[in-house]
């Protein structure tokens, strides 16, 4: 039964086009991958002078 919950599961989230509002036939899990925060880029810090 969990083999069929789970095969289930990744076609709904990962396979089948969403049919709802503003979704334009994206995946659930594509609409969820892009609403996520994009991470913050990494500067390297640039060490300050000696001031002796």
């Amino acid at each position: 039964m969990q083999a069929d919950l789970d095969a289930y599961l990744d076609h709904y989230n990962n396979k089948r086009p969403h049919q709802g509002r503003n979704m334009s036939g994206r995946t659930p899990a594509t609409v969820f991958k892009a609403g996520l925060p994009k991470p913050a880029r990494k500067t390297k810090e640039t060490p300050m002078p000696d001031a002796a």
